[in-house]
């Protein structure tokens, strides 16, 4: 009688566990959230970058593959102050900068972007470090254009790197106008380059990158109507929608920076010419003209 219950207390145990087992293999596993940027980054103490050779933003020595520039030293001195290494992990193109962010490749964009509403929708923008006049270029010996509202003809071709804000202005300001298209990764004295071989007219850009042109092209480009700017931009850290914390974090780390002067210094060692990258007011400012000493 003893062996006969023992019997069927082991059936009925291996049971159970043959249809528990069955059961729960069934069962989905609960999915494990994805980890953010700013996760990977306390986990690791690494800040993973991303950058466009643009110089002077971003520059990569082409023989030693040496990195310097203004962002990569913003982005250096925000690892000092955070305690964290920078990781300058790929080269991208303007088009692959919020695809990277959303498949965390990288964790931030750390090579200077110019914040617009149609860029806003995929990513975000952090405070800016300076600020950035656009205005119209073309050859030194072009007199079509008294002004700006000349450059939106068929007859004229404006030169713009694919998804470069050139190219944005280019399709929202001037639609009548032909486009001239280099590719992404293109360095942007090309766009000047075919201004002065006349395969185009016209482009749009900042001082500091025309200064850089104008070194070994000296009198070759003049600026079309150069107190109507076409767009004044801030100059921003990139990073993924829905990284708030990172995106804060970041925000302090930048406004340390301008606030400790390690900005300006940094803008002064590859601004050629006084006014080539205009500084954020700093909010006190007009208080210390107040203080009573």
């Amino acid at each position: 009688m003893k062996t006969k219950n023992l019997l069927i207390a082991v059936l009925v145990i291996a049971l159970a566990a043959y249809f528990g087992a069955n059961f729960s293999s069934k069962i989905a596993p609960t999915p494990t959230a994805p980890q953010t940027a700013y996760e990977h980054i306390l986990q690791t103490g690494t800040v993973r970058c991303a950058y466009i050779v643009y110089t002077p933003y971003f520059i990569r020595d082409p023989n030693t593959g040496k990195m310097s520039g203004i962002f990569y030293d913003i982005m250096e001195e925000i690892g000092k102050n955070a305690g964290l290494k920078i990781e300058w992990t790929e080269e991208v193109g303007y088009d692959n900068i919020f695809a990277g962010l959303d498949a965390k490749r990288f964790d931030v964009f750390a090579g200077g972007l110019w914040p617009s509403s149609a860029r806003a929708k995929s990513g975000s923008f952090t405070t800016p470090a300076f600020y950035s006049i656009i205005t119209a270029w073309a050859r030194a010996d072009e007199n079509r254009f008294q002004n700006l509202e000349g450059i939106n003809d068929p007859a004229t071709r404006i030169t713009a790197i694919d998804g470069a804000l050139e190219d944005i202005i280019a399709r929202t300001d001037f639609p009548q106008a032909q486009k001239v298209s280099l590719p992404q990764m293109t360095p942007f004295g090309l766009n000047f380059q075919n201004i002065v071989d006349h395969k185009a007219d016209i482009t749009f850009a900042e001082p500091s990158v025309v200064n850089e042109f104008l070194k070994t092209h000296e009198g070759t480009l003049k600026q079309i109507s150069p107190d109507k700017p076409l767009r004044i931009f801030g100059n921003s850290l990139v990073i993924g929608h829905g990284e708030d914390a990172l995106k804060a974090l970041m925000n302090e780390a930048m406004q340390e920076a301008v606030l400790s002067g390690a900005v300006d210094k940094i803008l002064k060692k590859y601004e050629e010419k006084p006014g080539l990258f205009l500084r954020p007011i700093k909010p006190y400012q007009e208080a210390v003209g107040n203080v009573v000493p």
